[in-house]
C-alpha cells in the first residue's frame, strides 16, 4: 500500500498519508500546544486531559494503520514531526498509558506463558519481583528518565487484531488445523497486519490459550517453521497431536508433489517444442536425443503421479478415520444419554410389560361396561294385557260409530245380494277399517314399550288414555 509523506522535511520510519492526520494537525496554534510538554494538571485539568486523550487516540490509530502494535517514542517523534518540531510530550503520554494498561513493555509482553502452576508461581513470586527491584534501582541511577528507544506494545490494537484474525479463521473453517506462519500471513493479507505485528498477535492468542504454536526442527536455526493451531470458538486450544502432524506433513508433501508435477509437465511440453524445432532444422540426431529426454521426463511424471495418488489416498483414509471416530463418539454420547434417561424415568422391560397388561385388562372391563349399558331392558307390561286393552278400545270405537260386525248377505237367486240396512257401513268401509286396525296392531307388537301418548283409532274419535307401565 503506497503511503505519502505529509511534509517535505519529514522523514519518518513509516510515511503517512495527509488524510491520516486529524483536522487539528493543520492548526498551527493548536498544534503548538499539543506538541509542547505537559504542564501540571492542576493548572488546567480540562486542557491536560484533552491533550492526553488526543495523543492516546493518535498513537493507537497509528499502530493500527501501520499493521503492528509495537511502537516507541523515537519512532513516534519521527512520524509526528511537524514543521521541524517533534512532540516533546510523548514521554508523559507513554507513562500515563503504561499506568492505565494501554501500553506494555515489549520484553514483558513477549515472555512465554507458563503452562504449569509451578512455572507460574516461580514467575509471579520470584522472577517478576526481582525484575521490578532491578528496574527501580536502574531508574534511580539514570535519573528516572524513560528510555525513548524502548519498544512498547499497544494492547488495544493487539486485541482488535486478534479478534479480527479469529473471525477470519472461523469464517474460513481453519480452526483445529495446522497452519504455517507463511500460510497464515497469506490468509490475512487483506487485514493490514504486518509480519512483526502478527508475532505479537500470536503471542497474545497463545497467552489466552486460543492457539498452540510449535516450531518444527530444521537444519538451520533461523529457518525453523512455526506451526499454529487455532482453537474452535468457546474452547481452549489443545496440544498438537501426532495425527495432526502427520496430516500436515502429507499436505505439504502433496503440495510439493503438485509443484514438481507442474514443472515436469512444462519441461515435457518444452522438450516437445525443441524436438519439433530440431526436425524443422534437419537436426535428426539432436531431435532424437531430445525426444529420449522427453520420454524420460514422462516416465518420471508417471512415477510422481503414482506417488501423489498414494499420498492423497492416505490422506483420505486418515480423514475418514477421523470422521469415523467422531461418529463413534457421538454414538457413545447418545447411548449414555438414552441410558441415563431410562434410569431417570425408571422405565424397564418389566414395567412396560406390566403397564401393557394392566391397560389390556382395563380396556376389556370398559368393553363389558359398554355392552351392559347398551343392552335392551325388559318391560313389565305383558303382551296379552296389551292385546286385551286394544280389543276393548276397538269395541268402544265400533260402538261409538254404530258399527256392527255381521257376515255379508248371501246373493239371491235372481240377482245380487241385498244392500245392508240403512245406517250400516258398507263392505268396502269395513275392509278399510280392518286394514287400519291390523296396521296399528302390528306397530304395537313391534315395540311394546314405546306407545304413543295419544292414539286415534278412527277419524276424530278421542283416544283412551294409555295404561302406565308397571
Amino acid at each position: 500500500m503506497a503511503r505519502k509523506s505529509f511534509a517535505p522535511n519529514t522523514q519518518p520510519l513509516f510515511a503517512l498519508e495527509e488524510s491520516f492526520y486529524p483536522d487539528a494537525w493543520r492548526d498551527d496554534s493548536r498544534m503548538g500546544v499539543l506538541l509542547s510538554e505537559f504542564r501540571t494538571r492542576s493548572v488546567n485539568p480540562e486542557n491536560y486531559d484533552s491533550k492526553m486523550r488526543f495523543w492516546k487516540e493518535l498513537i493507537a490509530k497509528y499502530c493500527e494503520h501501520k499493521g503492528s502494535g509495537s511502537v516507541s517514542i523515537v519512532e513516534l517523534k519521527r512520524v509526528f514531526r511537524r514543521k521541524g518540531t517533534s512532540p516533546y510530550c510523548l514521554p508523559a503520554v507513554f507513562e500515563d498509558m503504561v499506568k492505565d494498561g494501554l501500553l506494555q513493555a515489549k520484553n514483558e509482553f513477549s515472555k512465554a506463558p507458563q503452562e504449569s502452576w509451578g512455572g507460574w508461581a516461580l514467575d509471579a513470586l520470584v522472577k517478576r519481583p526481582l525484575g521490578w527491584g532491578f528496574g527501580a534501582v536502574k531508574d534511580r541511577l539514570v535519573g528516572n528518565v524513560l528510555d525513548e528507544s524502548a519498544e512498547f506494545v499497544c494492547n488495544d490494537v493487539i486485541k482488535m487484531q486478534s479478534d479480527t484474525i479469529e473471525k477470519l479463521i472461523q469464517k474460513e473453517n481453519k480452526h483445529n488445523m495446522l497452519l504455517s506462519k507463511s500460510a497464515l500471513l497469506d490468509l490475512i493479507k487483506d487485514l493490514n497486519i504486518q509480519n512483526d505485528g502478527l508475532d505479537l498477535v500470536l503471542q497474545h492468542l497463545q497467552r489466552r490459550q486460543r492457539i498452540v504454536m510449535e516450531k518444527l526442527p530444521s537444519e538451520m536455526e533461523h529457518e525453523k517453521k512455526i506451526l499454529v493451531k487455532f482453537a474452535a470458538p468457546g474452547v481452549q486450544a489443545q496440544p498438537i497431536t501426532d495425527i495432526e502432524r502427520s496430516i500436515y506433513n502429507l499436505e505439504q508433501t502433496e503440495h510439493e508433489l503438485m509443484k514438481v508435477i507442474d514443472k515436469l509437465e512444462q519441461n515435457i511440453s518444452d522438450a516437445m517444442v525443441i524436438v519439433k524445432e530440431n526436425l524443422r532444422q534437419g537436426k535428426k540426431q539432436l531431435a532424437k536425443s531430445n525426444l529420449k529426454k522427453k520420454h524420460l521426463l514422462e516416465k518420471n511424471l508417471e512415477k510422481k503421479m503414482n506417488v501423489l495418488d498414494n499420498v492423497q489416498n492416505m490422506m483420505a483414509r486418515i480423514h475418514d478415520s477421523q470422521s469415523d471416530r467422531h461418529v463413534i463418539d457421538a454414538y457413545k454420547i447418545g447411548s449414555n444419554a438414552l441410558k441415563n434417561a431410562f434410569a431417570d424415568t425408571g422405565i424397564t422391560l418389566d414395567s412396560v410389560d406390566d403397564t401393557l397388561a394392566e391397560m389390556k385388562e382395563i380396556m376389556e372391563q370398559q368393553d363389558e361396561m359398554q355392552a351392559m349399558i347398551g343392552a335392551q331392558q325388559s318391560t313389565d307390561v305383558d303382551d296379552l294385557e296389551l292385546e286385551q286393552e286394544l280389543s276393548d278400545l276397538l269395541d268402544m270405537s265400533l260402538a261409538a260409530n254404530n258399527v256392527t260386525i255381521t257376515p255379508p248377505s248371501a246373493p239371491t237367486v235372481n240377482g245380487p245380494a241385498a244392500p245392508p240396512p240403512a245406517g250400516q257401513p258398507t263392505l268396502a268401509q269395513l275392509n278399510e277399517f280392518d286394514k287400519e286396525i291390523e296396521k296399528r296392531l302390528a306397530a304395537l307388537r313391534m315395540d311394546v314399550s314405546s306407545t304413543p301418548s295419544d292414539t286415534s283409532i278412527i277419524g276424530d274419535t278421542p283416544a283412551r288414555p294409555r295404561v302406565a307401565e308397571q
